[in-house]
């Protein structure tokens, strides 16, 4: 029978080599309003932010900055907490890029959180998900160390022995860039990866294709790039609009990134071209080469994405879900193209059941 619901909005942007990408988009940015979604709406990035954290960790090894393979406790302010057989093995940035430092995430870690001010990720590091610790406040996680109080997830497996997906890993990832930088987060990420791409900054002209989930933490925060209301919202699984209008996650590098289809299939594009060998991109050939291949002994999990078989074809999948939004983007290596897929609705299924699953297997199977 005929569904008199109205329909939550599909974005979809396909590219490739040499080609600029083809985009569209159906269905509402906000059922209540009944505003439609185009493809220049931001949505969600949700953790296809932590593709974009990788990137950037490969510039600033090429910089110099970071080493991806060094200890990264180099650049905090006070040790990780260590519950392993083997605490003398370090920690670096491979391990925690590719989910294998041995972080087991508190159940809440990748919850969405209360709005507020900006989360104190050096807190989180170090403390834990406690109520002064993070945005909004939260139920006390993480390893107990006394009545009321919370510690941080410690590394619970030697680094490098075993694939735990982890958004914690990636709060330790936001914290060493902006220690080794001196500079907040998401200015770093713009100025090395997305405004060299013409996806913020002067270049970008009008209409953000990028955005942040608030402020970085700590001075020189760029205010004009917070996501705001002409971005679409979440909606539930039953078609109304979550709490808030667009949920807020703790760590910019785990699932801060606001931005459309068409930016996202620029940015793997032009990481398809310097795998291949192109000089002009954001990345060198070989840090392209290293950011999709797998650091660690779990095949499949490259830095900030993960590397599936299609026949005899590698293909990178970077995805995410999270309150009121899903997305799934690939990047086919051998054909050099690229699909983004991303709603502003939670299906209630993941991406294998999901539309915008259902996009990046037809373009996988058909091109």
């Amino acid at each position: 029978m005929p569904c008199d619901r109205p329909s939550v909005g599909l974005s979809v942007a396909v590219g490739g080599s040499g080609l600029e990408p083809d985009a569209g988009a159906t269905g509402l940015a906000d059922v209540r309003t009944g505003r439609p979604l185009r493809p220049g709406t931001l949505l969600h990035a949700c953790s296809m932010s932590k593709l974009v954290a990788a990137v950037a960790v490969l510039r600033l090894a090429e910089l110099g900055t970071v080493d991806l393979h060094a200890d990264v406790e180099r650049h905090l302010n006070a040790p990780l907490a260590r519950s392993d057989d083997d605490p003398a093995r370090p920690v670096t940035l491979a391990h925690l890029l590719s989910h294998q430092a041995g972080f087991v995430d508190p159940d809440a870690a990748g919850e969405p959180v209360a709005p507020g001010p900006a989360p104190d990720v050096a807190a989180l590091v170090r403390t834990g998900l406690g109520t002064t610790t993070g945005l909004g406040t939260t139920t006390g996680l993480g390893t107990s160390t006394g009545p009321g109080t919370t510690g941080p997830a410690p590394v619970t497996v030697p680094p490098g022995e075993g694939f735990a997906y982890s958004d914690v890993g990636y709060w330790v990832v936001e914290h060493v860039v902006a220690r080794a930088t001196g500079r907040p987060y998401a200015d770093v990420v713009d100025d090395l990866v997305l405004a060299p791409l013409g996806l913020t900054g002067p270049a970008a002209g009008p209409g953000a294709s990028t955005a942040w989930a608030y402020v970085d933490a700590g001075a020189g925060g760029r205010a004009e790039r917070v996501v705001d209301d002409l971005a679409a919202v979440g909606h539930t699984t039953s078609g109304g609009v979550v709490a808030g209008d667009r949920a807020v996650y703790r760590g910019l590098a785990a699932a801060g990134l606001w931005a459309t289809p068409t930016a996202l299939a620029l940015l793997l594009t032009d990481l398809v071209d310097s795998w291949h060998g192109s000089s002009d991109g954001v990345l060198t050939p070989t840090s392209a080469r290293t950011l999709w291949s797998a650091p660690g002994p779990t095949s499949y999990a490259a830095l900030g994405a993960f590397l599936l078989r299609h026949g005899t074809e590698t293909v990178v999948q970077t995805h995410g879900w999270g309150a009121g939004f899903q997305a799934v983007a690939r990047a086919h290596l051998d054909r050099r193209s690229v699909v983004v897929a991303m709603m502003c609705s939670d299906p209630g299924t993941d991406q294998d059941g999901s539309a915008v699953g259902a996009v990046a297997d037809a373009c996988t199977e058909h091109g």
